[in-house]
C-alpha cells in the first residue's frame, strides 16, 4: 500500500519550491509541453477567479541527509505548473493583462491561491511513480498513442536510439549527478554510446524540412514516425504500427544494430538534403517522404550506393505525373501494408 497525503499548498509556495529546484517539473518519466496559449490562458483565469481545479499528485522524494532538505517532483501537473510559471514570468496574458499589470491586491490573491496535493511517500526514481504517472492518463484523452509508449518503453533500448534521432533524448552532463530528467532505468553504458553517436543530420533534416508542425513535435508525432521507418528498413512494410510494437519489447534490453541503424538515417538524411527538394514538394509530405526515406535509407543499410543526379531527375519526374494508383495510396489509408508497400513499389523504380 503505498502512503499518501492530502494538502493544500499555495500558489507562490508551488512557484518558489519551482524556482529554487526543490519540485522538478520535468522529470524522466514526463511528456513534452503540449498547452497551446488559449489552454494556459483558460487556467491562469480559473485561478483569477478564485475557481478550483483537480488535484496534482507530487511524488514526497528522498531527504538529503547532508543538505537535510528533500526533492519532490511532479506527478501529474507538468501543464499546470508551467502555465503558472509562465504567466508569472509575463510570457502571456490573461484577461487582457500581464501579471506586471495586475494591482498588489490582484497579486497577493494569486499567491495565495490554494492548490490541493495529492503527496506520494515514493522516492522519485520508484518505478511506482512512472506507473501512477501512466494510469492516471490511462484512461484520459490527455496522451496520445506514442506519448503513453514513450513512458511504457521510457528506458527499452529500440525507444532511446529513435530518441537519440529525433533528438528528444535527454544526455547527462559530466557533473550530473540524481538529475531526475534521467530515467534512472537508462544503463550509463547507454548515456556513453549515445553521445558518440548524435545523428545531427537527420536531427537537422526533419527540423528545416517541415514535415511536422511544432504541435506534432511536442506531441512526438516524429518519435513514431521515426521508429516505423526503423522498424521498416529491419522487416520490410507492415500494417500501421504493428511491428514497430513487436519491436519495442524484443529489443527493450539489447538493440544489437543501433550503431548501423543509426549510421543509416543520418547518412540517409544527408543524401536527401542533397536532392535539394523545394519546399511545397510532395517528397515532403508525411506518405511520401515515409516512403521515399525508408526505401534509401534501405539500400543504404546494405551498403548500396545511389546514383542521386538520376534518381533526383525520376523524382522530379513522376513528381510532374503523379499516377492515379499511388495519388490514392499515399491520401487514404496511408499507414495500412498495401498502400505502402504499392508507393515502395513506385519509388523503388525511381532510385538508381
Amino acid at each position: 500500500m503505498i502512503r499518501y497525503q492530502i494538502r493544500s499548498m499555495s500558489l507562490l509556495s508551488v512557484i518558489n519550491d519551482i524556482r529554487t529546484k526543490r519540485l522538478v517539473p520535468d522529470a524522466y518519466f514526463q511528456r513534452n509541453l503540449v498547452w497551446r496559449e488559449i489552454h494556459k490562458r483558460d487556467f491562469i483565469e480559473t485561478i483569477l477567479k478564485g475557481f478550483p481545479f483537480p488535484q496534482m499528485f507530487f511524488s514526497r522524494g528522498e531527504i538529503d541527509l547532508d543538505r537535510m532538505e528533500t526533492t519532490s517532483c511532479i506527478v501529474d501537473g507538468q501543464q499546470r505548473a508551467n502555465a503558472i510559471m509562465e504567466f508569472v514570468d509575463n510570457k502571456f496574458s490573461c484577461i487582457n493583462k500581464y501579471f506586471r499589470e495586475l494591482t498588489d491586491e490582484e497579486k497577493s490573491e494569486f499567491f495565495k491561491y490554494e492548490i490541493g496535493v495529492i503527496e506520494l511517500d515514493l522516492s522519485n526514481t520508484s518505478p511506482e511513480v512512472k506507473e501512477i504517472f501512466q494510469r492516471l492518463n490511462r484512461t484520459s484523452n490527455s496522451l496520445t498513442t506514442i506519448e503513453k509508449l514513450a513512458s511504457e518503453f521510457g528506458a527499452s533500448e529500440y525507444m532511446l536510439v529513435a530518441k537519440l534521432l529525433t533528438d528528444q533524448l535527454d544526455l547527462p552532463e559530466d557533473d550530473e549527478e540524481g538529475d531526475l530528467k534521467l530515467d534512472p532505468l537508462i544503463p550509463s553504458s547507454f548515456f556513453f554510446w549515445a553521445k558518440e553517436m548524435r545523428a545531427k543530420s537527420f536531427q537537422d533534416f526533419l527540423r528545416n524540412s517541415d514535415i511536422f508542425t511544432s504541435h506534432e513535435t511536442a506531441r512526438k508525432v516524429p518519435l513514431f514516425y521515426t521508429l516505423n521507418i526503423m522498424s521498416t528498413v529491419l522487416t520490410g512494410y507492415f500494417n500501421r504500427n504493428d511491428q514497430t510494437l513487436e519491436l519495442l519489447d524484443t529489443y527493450k534490453e539489447e538493440f544489437a544494430q543501433k550503431d548501423l541503424i543509426v549510421a543509416s538515417v543520418d547518412k540517409t538524411a544527408v543524401l536527401l538534403s542533397q536532392l535539394a527538394f523545394q519546399k511545397g514538394s510532395m517528397w515532403f509530405q508525411k506518405a511520401n517522404f515515409f516512403t521515399l526515406f525508408t526505401e534509401v535509407a534501405s539500400r543504404v543499410y546494405t551498403g548500396s550506393t545511389i546514383d542521386l543526379t538520376q534518381t533526383k531527375v525520376n523524382l522530379d519526374g513522376f513528381q510532374a505525373a503523379v499516377p492515379g494508383d499511388y495519388a490514392l495510396a499515399a491520401r487514404e489509408a496511408v499507414n495500412n501494408k498495401k498502400e505502402r508497400t504499392l508507393r515502395a513499389s513506385y519509388v523503388a523504380k525511381l532510385l538508381v
